[in-house]
């Protein structure tokens, strides 16, 4: 059975000059992280500001990262969409391109309750035979998918494969673990609490910081998984001291800020993101440096 396990980028997207979607900058990132460790690759989810793309733009940038990987390691397609029919066409694309899974949030602005959660799911399910996964990210979307809901749709979908878990309430994502005997593939989101994720039962991790640290991210879960706690805990720190200087600025354009520092132009976040000021470019510097970052990142 489909399951993902280790360390996924959510990987960012680029942009031109211009605000274009940028293939040849993006085609250059996942060649690079293929060389750290990463065991696959999360894309057009709120990291890659898929919300932001147009559908067309969301379809050219499915199909080249799915090319450009070339079966490699997974690729995870994130088709959630505020329409339910755009959802649906988006997972039935990522099936035809041959992406390995897709993933969806929740319906968002619009307050359609639990049964309109169902529904929603319910189809973007059936829109393609992919393994799917639910996105429960509530403090971006507003709606948390509970055990109970959950439970439900294991049992009237059967495309359910597991979720991505972007929430600091790990009893609940441990209940989620558990239920109906361990069937669901969790995937810990949170980068900061990534090894605590796994502690509590998630089967790897899927964050924006995997951009920046990706093998430090494989080798934090490897260390867990081969029981050295405590290498794991001291890389986690690491790690943390990183996301604690990039989330005092707007956080996409700083993440991209910190990948141009790596050798990686990808441009600013799409608005409504707002670029990064040279003050703040300047501050961003200056406070990797004191942590030591440009010794620990792995450099082009």
């Amino acid at each position: 059975m489909f399951k993902i396990t280790g360390t996924l980028p959510a990987l960012l997207t680029a942009f031109d000059e211009e605000g274009n979607v940028n293939l040849t900058a993006m085609r250059d990132l996942i060649e690079w992280h293929l060389t750290q460790d990463v065991t696959g690759f999360y894309i057009l989810g709120s990291t890659g500001e898929g919300l932001l793309l147009s559908e067309a733009e969301r379809r050219t940038v499915a199909e080249a990262v799915v090319q450009q990987v070339k079966g490699r390691v997974p690729v995870i397609v994130h088709v959630g969409a505020i329409a339910t029919q755009t959802a649906c066409d988006l997972a039935a694309h990522a099936e035809q391109i041959g992406a390995d899974a897709a993933s969806a949030i929740p319906p968002v602005f619009f307050n359609v309750g639990a049964e309109g959660v169902n529904q929603h799911y319910l189809r973007i399910g059936a829109a393609s035979k992919l393994p799917f996964y639910i996105y429960n990210i509530p403090g971006a979307t507003g709606v948390n998918i509970g055990v109970d809901a959950v439970r439900e749709l294991i049992q009237a979908m059967p495309t359910l494969r597991g979720m991505k878990y972007t929430a600091y309430d790990l009893y609940t994502m441990n209940k989620l673990v558990e239920l109906e005997g361990g069937r669901l593939n969790i995937i810990s989101g949170p980068d900061e609490m990534m090894i605590a994720a796994q502690i509590m039962g998630a089967d790897g991790a899927i964050g924006t910081t995997q951009n920046i640290l990706p093998r430090m991210f494989a080798q934090a879960y490897n260390a867990f998984r081969s029981g050295d706690i405590a290498a794991a805990q001291a890389i986690q720190a690491k790690i943390n001291h990183v996301i604690n200087i990039f989330l005092k600025y707007p956080s996409h354009s700083a993440v991209k800020e910190i990948m141009r520092m790596l050798g990686f132009d990808l441009g600013a976040g799409r608005r409504p993101n707002l670029p990064i000021t040279d003050q703040q470019r300047g501050g961003l510097r200056e406070s990797l440096e004191e942590i030591g970052f440009f010794q620990f990142a792995e450099l082009r």
